[in-house]
């Protein structure tokens, strides 16, 4: 095994720092041999067959290249769980942990009827499902490849979750009952364009970027267009969930309050930066 973990630390030297380059070790191995990262310390001296060595070589070239880790072994944790992945979808993050814990948290105690849009590859309606199943749950997503993924990790988790191909954008309010939702969440695009000059390569030149980005002129153009339509949508005293762009939590706070949304909330994440927001739907709208 010593070989392979060298040949991983000698590819990857210059490209990652070292504590990385230990992560994907302990991850490789893991995914390939099962071994904990106790194995990997007391096994160092097992003989790996030349078919294990190729794959933890085709695995190091790929990650020379800046391929997620993520999309090279077929899967992500989040909260707890092992998610399947894959291009097509936007890679689960901590922060996204964060909110649907919060969600959780907070909402224990009801049935409700739950919508995520744009769900992805499904950790935040799959999760709520599994942590809430005395909820209705239903995801909306645009692109064929990430509502595959998203119902793959439902099969996986074995929840039901009602998934809907649907434009967030661009879809017919009209054609959905008012009121028939008590809680809607989103982790909608929110990187502006010009922010991307300083984002890394194995973000850029992988995840699919009509999941990351939106106009530098019109940030909060999903967050506008779903809290519109929530005031429809939702019941009164539904809530609204949104993970958000660190740099436009005041401008979100004042969008909801705008609407005439009450109690809205900008939170902070374990950084201390602002990266979610919260409101509720009045029980007297209009």
């Amino acid at each position: 095994m010593q070989p392979s973990i060298n040949l991983l630390r000698h590819t990857l030297q210059g490209i990652y720092p070292p504590g990385e380059i230990n992560g994907f070790i302990r991850l490789i191995f893991e995914a390939l041999c099962d071994y904990t990262p106790t194995d990997i310390l007391l096994r160092k001296d097992t003989i790996l067959s030349e078919d294990m060595h190729r794959k933890i070589e085709e695995i190091a070239s790929r990650l020379a290249r800046q391929e997620p880790i993520q999309y090279i072994l077929g899967y992500a944790w989040f909260c707890d769980r092992r998610f399947y992945i894959a291009p097509g979808a936007l890679i689960p993050r901590p922060e996204t942990e964060e909110l649907v814990r919060l969600i959780i948290d907070e909402n224990r105690s009801r049935p409700l009827r739950i919508a995520d849009l744009g769900t992805g590859s499904g950790c935040i309606a799959v999760t709520l499902a599994r942590e809430l199943p005395q909820c209705r749950v239903e995801a909306w997503e645009l692109s064929p490849e990430a509502l595959a993924i998203a119902r793959r990790n439902a099969e996986l988790q074995q929840v039901t979750v009602d998934f809907y191909q649907r434009d967030i954008l661009h879809y017919d309010l009209s054609q959905l009952t008012p009121g028939s939702l008590d809680l809607i969440v989103s982790n909608p695009p929110y990187i502006c364009r010009s922010e991307s000059r300083a984002m890394s390569e194995n973000v850029l030149g992988y995840e699919p970027h009509e999941a990351l980005f939106v106009p530098d002129e019109t940030p909060l153009l999903f967050y506008d267009k779903i809290a519109r339509d929530g005031l429809t949508l939702l019941s009164p005293g539904g809530r609204l969930y949104f993970e958000i762009n660190e740099a436009q939590g005041p401008a979100c706070a004042c969008m909801l309050e705008r609407q005439g949304y009450e109690q809205i909330r900008i939170i902070h994440d374990l950084y201390d930066k602002d990266r979610f927001a919260s409101a509720i739907k009045p029980h007297a709208h209009g």
